[in-house]
């Protein structure tokens, strides 16, 4: 089985769903600026991408790819049915639901591209959530000691706009918190000290607040 066609008239979610079934290696000979892409498909899987000839194996450059031919894919695509490399197993209609819902997040409520960020304390005993787990266990050791979207766009060769994606979701499931924050956090975990300990003894005896 070969399909041939141009992303002028058929969008890439199209073209995906028309695959579900099928298992082959689907070619865009120009989809992202004027970049080649592979992706290796196993009824509905993805099995593994390739950029220029260069695999993909990062989860988060994995979805900032898929975000960005769901975006905007351009040019002729071709698919061959037949044997895949097998590198990742990632549900494609998952990527694509991730792309979609990333894509509407509203610009404002999305992390500054400098703001650093690091995992909270209670993270290790958190339920993780299925779509995060992948992504998670390959960024967490970067955010151990605090990474801004800057940071990871540039270590791992992602866009600005997935890594701040992907600091929104972190934080939304509670992983991460900004640095200022979690430090503050931390402090008012600790023992109270001396200092502290004398301050509250005074504001007992004189019921009132101690500067």
């Amino acid at each position: 089985m070969a399909i041939y066609g141009d992303f002028e008239y058929h969008a890439f979610n199209d073209i995906i769903k028309v695959l579900q079934r099928h298992s082959g290696v689907l070619f865009m000979r120009t989809a992202l600026a004027g970049r080649s892409v592979e992706l290796h498909l196993r009824q509905g899987t993805l099995q593994a991408v390739f950029v220029d000839g260069f695999p993909v194996n990062e989860p988060l450059r994995v979805r900032d790819t898929v975000r960005q031919l769901v975006s905007g894919a351009r040019g002729e695509y071709s698919f061959e049915a037949g044997p895949t490399e097998y590198q990742l197993a990632l549900p494609m209609n998952e990527l694509i639901r991730e792309a979609l819902s990333g894509s509407a997040i509203p610009d404002q409520q999305l992390p500054h591209q400098d703001t650093r960020f690091e995992v909270v304390a209670s993270a290790q005993s958190m339920p993780l959530p299925e779509s995060l787990r992948a992504s998670w266990a390959s960024l967490s050791p970067l955010l151990r000691g605090g990474a801004s979207a800057s940071d990871l766009a540039s270590q791992l060769r992602v866009s600005l706009p997935e890594a701040r994606a992907e600091l929104y979701r972190f934080r939304a499931a509670g992983l991460i918190a900004p640095q200022r924050a979690a430090a503050q956090a931390q402090a008012s975990a600790q023992p109270a000290g001396p200092v502290r300990r004398l301050l509250s003894a005074l504001r007992r005896l004189t019921g009132g607040s101690a500067a």
